[in-house]
Parts: structure tokens; sequence; C-alpha cells
């Protein structure tokens, strides 16, 4: 069912609530239009402020009834009890209003007007809280549109029964014909809650002291509070009371209009107000089914918003502009009426659906029945307010109103429209931030957990000092020295290595020291005094004598291929603690390059101490080496930006290593300067793509670091829709292929690469756009519930512009494989 996008096993619930809104607005047109018709007649346009205020007080003490007994019984029961409750009352006022007395009574339209508009935002309410609670934000973008459809068929059936009704002199039967379709609803609801996916939303019981379970305490108060401790359900309510504002305002100017237009003569009249609902609800319908739905999908909540307040904004200066008559008004009216209908209805509905349940039981209510009535009240005073200042004129309790005033009333709408519109950019961007709470994070990169919790540099040299034990007694106190000159050797670190960890070797560079006389160094740490020891090797690094002895020891050590590791690590790790101006520093490049690992390792340590630059070739030589790449790394990390430009000139060369090029973007992604991210991303586009993967994972890995390092954001778009057309080929390949032996493999590739694939464009989806909510979104996709996964969908269709939200959102929207592979192909095609 591609036209009303329902998919497979919604059918039944969609249709059902379609019936449930049909059966609603069927009798509330009917009732509008007889009770708007009768007031008029009965008693002038100057009565509607008075029947908006009436309404708005009752409406209130049922608000407040509404609170207290909302908790304690289901929506099921309450709503069935208002269906039932308003179709026999609607009987008995049928009788009533025929009699006689109800004839001649100047009250009782007063009566009518408040017990419809009771009627009105009650059945409203119940149903849009049923819809909202049932459905997520996608399932509600998608179904949405379908269900409203049922409400404006309905506004057309209503319209046009009146209408041909009255001229068929048969207006007596409207407020049956509406009470007898409220009876039928209820069978419809019954149905609903029946198949309705999920139970009834009820608050969580509460203990009470006497650790008894009971209902918790929701009153008037609590309503209140809630929205006004939530800053998105108070601009909800802000707008909201705006909208009604507006939508009286305008309400009254048609009525004058059409009073005016009509006198007296009440059949016509009557009719006229049918058959109009009936072509605007008509006209409605066409907006919903064409324009709503594709315009939320490919504007977006938060531009969407906006729309209504625009639109009535352009209406009221041609109401001011031209002669005011019946057909300016009908103009104004319908736009504000078919807006209502369709876009505007439903985008707050949508507003409602990220508030948690609890919260949206409290509130909801509260908005649409107690605010909304609030406004009419605010509304019907302006009316008084303005036609008593500029005219003064009263009868019976009513102030007369001409059209001259009914025109100036489009100056108040547009002072109300401008604070609309920007109230609906706000709430706009806070829908976005309340879609963004709904979701949580469900892990963060590893390597960032792993720093944040521990010092891996220091660990690494305290490892390297507890194994020096097992090589020889030189390398222990070197490495103890290391510490102690750092300030790293803290008493629980000194207590941990000086522990026995097998027999202290001596090598030639101790029996050499020890030959000259020079001071031994202890075994264990409890015997080393941290001033004495430093000063001590200080002393003898800096005489004469040992930098002559240790050029002598080392080439010796050099010369000789058969000399031990041990040897070779210890001349390297002299070397590192000497002045970079020594003569012996020359020689640390012939142990960078040697064949042993542990000789190497030793040497890009002293190498990132001393910071040569003529070491950095060689550094780099061995990034192509796993068991020296990560020291290779970090010496490279440690030089910093003097590495850059061989780092920058290796990275490029496409005649490398491919391992030692990979392990130049892991440096680059360490030094995350603002230059590192400008070559990796200069090589991410400019590169022959067998990098891209790890150059997108460093990227990402310095947009969460360094937050204030720019990155080149058109580099990021250029390459996202190089790889959604990737997923979009793989896939479509993989539909293609069949199952058997003879595809297996290429069936295997493929879907490894669209795994691969995938996690790659949200990363650079997070260059260019909020990392964490791109971050957040992708983890719920990946790993969420079924609502998270909406949401998490919903975030991204709120956050990504049009361009990129056309390409990533069909990558993970839940859509059949047809309709998949027919997105794919379309976005192949438009490439």
């Amino acid at each position: 069912m591609r036209l009303v996008s329902i998919k497979p096993g919604e059918e039944k619930l969609a249709f059902l609530l379609f019936s449930y809104f049909f059966l609603i607005t069927t009798p509330h047109t009917l009732i509008k239009v007889h009770r708007t018709t009768h007031l008029l007649v009965r008693v002038g346009v100057g009565a509607l402020p008075l029947a908006y205020l009436s309404a708005a007080v009752v409406t209130g003490l049922v608000v407040l009834y509404y609170a207290r007994i909302q908790f304690k019984i289901s929506i099921q029961f309450l709503i069935i009890a208002n269906l039932v409750f308003f179709a026999l009352s609607g009987l008995v006022l049928q009788l009533v209003l025929e009699t006689r007395y109800g004839r001649d009574s100047l009250y009782l339209p007063y009566v009518y007007w408040v017990w419809a508009s009771v009627l009105i935002v009650v059945l409203m309410t119940h149903f849009w809280m049923t819809v909202n609670e049932i459905f997520n934000p996608r399932e509600a973008k998608r179904l949405i549109g379908f269900i409203s459809s049922g409400g404006i068929l309905g506004g057309i059936l209503g319209g046009l029964l009146a209408g041909v009704l009255t001229r068929a002199n048969l207006g007596i039967l409207l407020l049956p014909l509406a009470c007898g379709l409220m009876i039928a609803c209820v069978f419809v609801v019954r149905a609903v809650f029946r198949d309705r996916q999920r139970p009834p939303a009820m608050a969580k019981p509460v203990l009470s002291k006497k650790g008894q379970t009971e209902a918790p305490k929701v009153g008037f108060k609590d309503s209140f509070n809630a929205v006004r401790h939530s800053p998105y359900l108070t601009l909800i309510a802000a707008v909201v009371a705006i909208g009604i504002i507006v939508s009286t305002l305008i309400e009254f100017q048609f009525f004058s209009a059409a009073d005016v237009h009509y006198k007296n003569r009440i059949k016509d009249m009557q009719a006229f107000f049918g058959f109009f609902f009936a072509g605007l609800t008509i006209f409605a319908f066409f907006l919903n089914a064409f324009f709503t739905g594709n315009f939320i999908k490919k504007m977006g909540v938060k531009l969407t918003v906006l729309l209504t307040p625009v639109v009535l904004l352009l209406c009221s200066v041609v109401v001011l502009i031209a002669p005011f008559a019946l057909l300016p008004a009908i103009f104004i009216k319908g736009s504000d009426e078919s807006l209502d209908f369709s876009l505007k209805q439903t985008v707050r509905e949508i507003l409602y659906i990220p508030v948690a349940s609890g919260l949206k039981f409290k509130a909801k209510p509260f908005i649409d029945m107690f605010i909304s009535r609030v406004a009419k009240v605010v509304a019907a005073l302006i009316l008084l307010v303005f036609a008593l200042l500029l005219n003064k004129e009263v009868k019976y309790l009513t102030p007369v109103f001409d059209t001259g005033l009914a025109k100036q009333l489009s100056w108040i709408v547009i002072v109300f429209l401008i604070p609309w519109a920007v109230l609906s950019l706000k709430i706009g961007k806070e829908y976005v931030t309340t879609i963004n709470r709904s979701i949580k994070m469900k892990w963060d990169r590893v390597d960032q957990s792993v720093r944040e919790q521990l010092d891996v540099d220091s660990a690494k040299e305290i490892f390297d000092a507890m194994e020096s034990r097992n090589r020889s007694a030189v390398l222990y106190a070197m490495h103890v020295f290391d510490l102690l000159q750092r300030d790293k050797l803290s008493p629980e670190i000194k207590n941990l290595i000086s522990e026995k960890a097998g027999e202290v070797r001596v090598s030639s560079l101790s029996d050499l020291f020890n030959a000259e006389g020079a001071a031994g160094f202890p075994e264990k740490a409890e015997d080393i005094r941290q001033e004495d020891l430093v000063t001590d090797i200080r002393e003898t690094m800096s005489l004469d004598a040992y930098q002559k002895l240790m050029e002598g020891h080392a080439g010796n050590v050099m010369a000789e291929s058969q000399k031990s590791e041990v040897e070779k690590m210890e001349l390297a790790k002299a070397i590192g603690l000497m002045s970079p101006d020594a003569p012996l520093t020359d020689r640390l490049e012939a142990l960078i390059d040697d064949h042993s690992p542990d000789v190497s390792c030793y040497a890009l340590k002293s190498a990132a101490r001393l910071k040569k630059v003529s070491y950095i070739p060689a550094i780099i030589r061995k990034l192509s080496h796993p068991s020296t790449r990560e020291d290779a790394i970090s010496a490279l990390h440690k030089y910093g930006q003097s590495a850059m430009p061989a780092l920058e000139e290796n990275l490029s060369d496409r005649r490398l290593d491919l391992n030692l090029r990979k392990a130049v973007v892991e440096t680059l992604a360490r030094l995350g300067t603002q230059k590192a991210a400008f070559a990796l991303a200069e090589e991410l586009d400019q590169g022959g793509g067998e990098l891209d993967p790890e150059i997108i994972d460093a990227l990402d890995r310095i947009r969460t670091e360094k937050g204030d390092v720019a990155l080149p954001t058109r580099v990021a778009k250029r390459k996202v829709f190089s790889l959604v057309h990737k997923y979009c080929r793989a896939f479509l390949d993989f539909q293609e292929l069949g199952h058997g032996e003879s595809t297996e493999a290429a069936r295997h590739r493929l879907k490894r690469d669209l795994e691969t694939l995938l996690p790659d464009i949200f990363k650079l989806l997070g260059l260019v756009y909020p990392q964490e909510e791109i971050r957040k979104a992708y983890q719920n996709i990946e790993t969420g519930t079924r609502n998270s996964i909406a949401y998490a969908i919903e975030l991204l269709d709120n956050t990504l512009k049009k361009d990129m939200r056309d390409i990533i959102i069909p990558l993970v929207e839940d859509l059949s494989s047809s309709e998949r592979q027919r997105i794919f192909q379309k976005i192949l095609k438009n490439s």
C-alpha cells in the first residue's frame, strides 16, 4: 500500500483509527453547522464573545474534573462513557429545542453552544491522545495523513448532509443523526483498543505509606506544574493558545460576514455553512493527501510548524486591503480551517509524541482542554473590549459589531501571528532536542574510554621498568632514574617494581662502570635515595670521562655483531638520557634500524626524548613492522608538528607499504592538530580509497577528542555521497545474486561491504553535523528497541539537511526489499 504508506500488519489498526476519526468529525461538523446558525439567527453575531466565554468557563470545570479521574479509570472507558453521554444528552437537547420554550429562549442557544464546544474538545482530545500513544514519531509521520483523512472525509460528509438536509427542510434531523453516529463510534473504539499493539498507557502505581499500591495523585496543579516545568510543553501551550486566539478572531470575522450577507435567513445560512464546511474539508482532504505528508517529510517538523502563521499573515493582509465582504472572509477562514484540518493538527500531534507517556497524560488534556479554553476567553475579551472601545453600543448584553470593526480585527490577528511565527521556530528546535533526549548513547569509542581510565604511557613505563630487572641491573637502574627525574616514582610504584622479579643479570656496561670505580646501581628500590641517585647520575653523565668511556663502549657494541641484545638496549636507553647535542646521539639511528625489535623499541623511545629531526625517516620505516609500530607511532606523536612534513609525504606516497601508511594515519589521529586533520582530509578526497576506513575513523577520533579542530565538511559531504552510492550498488548487487556455492563468496563480500560502509557513513556525518546526535542515532539504529530506532531516525530526519536526508534515511528506514531497491536505483540515477 505505497500510496498511504501502510505496512503489512498495520492495516486493521489504521483503518479502525480512520473510522474512529470519521465517526467523530461527521457529528462534529453537523453540530457545528447547527449550533452556529442557531446562535447567529436567534441572538446575533454579537453573542459570540459571551458564547466563547461561557464555553471556556464550563470547559475549564470539565478539565478540573477530568484531571482528577484520568488516572483512576482507563482511557477506553473514559472515551466510551463520553460518547454515550453526549449522544444521550444531545437527544434530550434536540427535544428541548423543538419545544415552545426552546424556540423563544434567548439563553438556550448559549447552552447549545457550550454543550457543543465541550463535546468537540473532549472527543478530539481523546482521539489524539489515543493516536499519539499508539504510534512513535516515524509511524505517525507515515500513518497520520491517512488517519487524518478519515476526519476530513467525516467533515465533508457532515457538511454535505447539513446542506442537503437543510435544503430538503430536514434540518431537524441534524442533531439526532450526529448522536446516532456517536453511538456507532462506541463499537469502533472498542475494536481499536482490542487491536492496539501495546496496552493503554497508565501512570505507574505508587506505594502508599502503608505499603499498599494506589494510583498517583494527579490534579489540576500537577498538570499545570508538568507544563510549567517543561520548556518544550510550555512552548506547545503557547503556540496552541496563540493559534486558538487567532482562529477565534478569524472565525468571528467569517461569522460576521455571513451574518451580514444572509441576515435572518436561517435556511440559507445553515445550508451555506454546511456546503462551505464540506467544500472546505474537500480542499483540506486534497491538501492532506498530496501536500501534508510530503511537506513534513521534505521540510521536517522544524519548518512545517512555521507554515500556518506565515500563510495566515498573508491572508490577513489581503483582508485588510480588500473590501470586507463574504468572499475575503471565506478566503481567510478557508485557509485557517483547511490548515487546521490537515497540517496544523497533524504537526501538533507529532510534537506531543516524544513526550514521556506519564507527562503527556498530565499535560496534553491540560493544554488541549484548559489552555485552549483560556485562549478562547482571551479572544472573547479581546472582541468585547475591541467592540466597546470602538463602538460602545450594547444590545441585550451583547456588543453590536459592524463590518468595519470586523475588518479592523485583522490588525490584532497580525499582532498575534508575529509571536506565533517566532515561537514556531523555537518549538521546532526544541522538538529535535526532545527527540535527542529520548534516546541514550549506547557506548563510547573504546580508545577514548581507555585513555580516560588509564594513563597508557605511564603504565607502559612501569611495566618496562619491572621487565628490565630480568635483563640487567643497568637497564633497571636507568629505568628507575628515568621515573625519578620525571617524578613518577611514587611509593606504591617503588614497592611494585622492587619486588623480586627474577635474578638480576649483569652486563658488560655494568662491568665497565665497576672496573672504572663508578658508582654501582642499587638492586632494590628500598636502597634508593631519590635526591642522591639523581644527583650522582647526572654528575656522572656530564663528565667528559663518561662521554669518552661511553663513546668507546658504543663503538665496541656497534662493531661487534655478536654483542647481545641487552647491551644494545642498554646503549639505546643510555643515549636517551643524554643531551640531544651529545656526540653519542648520532649512533641512535643505527639502533633504531637494528634487526632486533627490542633494541629498536628502546631506540625509538630514546628518539622520542631527544626529538632530533634526523631520526624521523628511520622512525617512519619502523611503522611497517608490527613489533615496533606502536613505539614508532608514540615517538612520532611526541615529535608533534616537526614530524608533519615527513608524515604528509609518506601518507600520499602510494608506492609505500600499505601498513606503513595506515600507521601514518594513526599517528596523525593522535596528533589531532588542524594540520593533521587537513592532511587526512586531503588524502580522503584525493587518495585511491585504500585508506578510507582508517582516515574516516581518524577524523572521527579527532572530532571526538579535539572539538575545537575545524574539519573540512565539504570533503566529508562528498565522501558521504560517494559511500552512499557504493552502499546502494552493493545492496543492489547483493539482491541480484542468487543463492548457491558459486555466489557464496561474492555474497559474503558484499554483505561485509554493507556492514562496514554504514558506520563509515555515520562517522562522516558526525564531521558535518553535531557528532553526539549522529553517534547516538547510529547506535540506537544498530542496537535499539523498536521505539528507540524510530526516535533515532526521527532525530536524523530533523538534523540532516534535505540533500543528506534524502539519501541517508532510506539506508536505515524500515522498508521492504522492493521499496529499498526502487529508492536505491533512484539515488544512483540522480548521482
